[in-house]
């Protein structure tokens, strides 16, 4: 009787090898992406690409400032003020700017004797927004609103140049935004013209381009509370109050 023999081992080999080919066939393909990726500025270790840049964490968007080449374009620039409370005793007046803190950038202005407590400035519908936040977390507050008529070129400046400081004040108020750079808003302000140079506020208008000149290469977070008491004073200046 005859019997039939198999290379059991042999076929086993076989199978390996062609495991072995696979295995490194994926490898490489793995491999070649990386290297790929690396070279070509998208590997970034697994994680979800995601610029600062874009994201307006330290830089202000050039196309998030307002047009003010037409200043009939808009006919009124609106800006909100919130207010906490008014104290004659400064003590008060620091409870309550603390308590503030947990919602943005709270700061305080004396007049009259009596200090104010504001937290921030903002165009009117974030305004709006962040006073509904504060009613529905039960906060007191009020709001001052400011108006500037865009009548002429430069009353459009000054609510332009206005809005787009209050932009890096309230990216200053996130949490993860340590400093914001100014380079685009005073390349955009020194490109503002007002060929005709005129209006009831130009000295103001130059005042505050002269100011955006002056500032540093970037504003950090400790600097936000001294810059919204500056936009203030200014809405004091050329604004209407209700």
């Amino acid at each position: 009787m005859k019997y039939t023999r198999y290379d059991l081992k042999n076929k086993n080999n076989g199978k390996t090898f062609i495991l072995l080919i696979l295995l490194v066939l994926v490898l490489a393909f793995l491999f070649g992406t990386i290297i790929f990726k690396i070279f070509s500025g998208n590997y970034n270790g697994g994680k979800s690409l995601k610029s600062e840049t874009s994201t307006g964490k330290n830089s202000v968007s050039k196309s998030n400032m307002q047009n003010v080449t037409d200043p009939n374009s808009i006919q009124a620039a609106k800006f909100i003020v919130i207010q906490g409370g008014i104290y004659q005793n400064k003590e008060n007046a620091e409870a309550e700017k603390n308590l503030l803190n947990a919602y943005g950038t709270p700061f305080t202005v004396t007049e009259d004797n009596k200090t104010r407590v504001l937290l921030g400035i903002y165009v009117e519908d974030q305004g709006e927004k962040i006073i509904k936040s504060l009613n529905d977390a039960k906060v007191d507050n009020s709001k001052m609103l400011f108006t500037i008529n865009k009548d002429n070129i430069c009353d459009a400046e000054i609510a332009g140049i206005i809005g787009a400081n209050i932009q890096i004040l309230n990216k200053l108020s996130e949490k993860d935004v340590k400093a914001i750079q100014t380079s685009e808003l005073k390349k955009w302000c020194s490109s503002l013209n007002n060929k005709n140079n005129q209006g009831k506020n130009i000295a103001v208008l130059k005042q505050l381009k002269n100011d955006v000149d002056k500032m540093p290469k970037e504003i950090s977070k400790d600097k936000a509370s001294e810059n919204y008491i500056y936009l203030y004073q200014i809405l004091k200046k050329v604004g209407s109050n209700k």
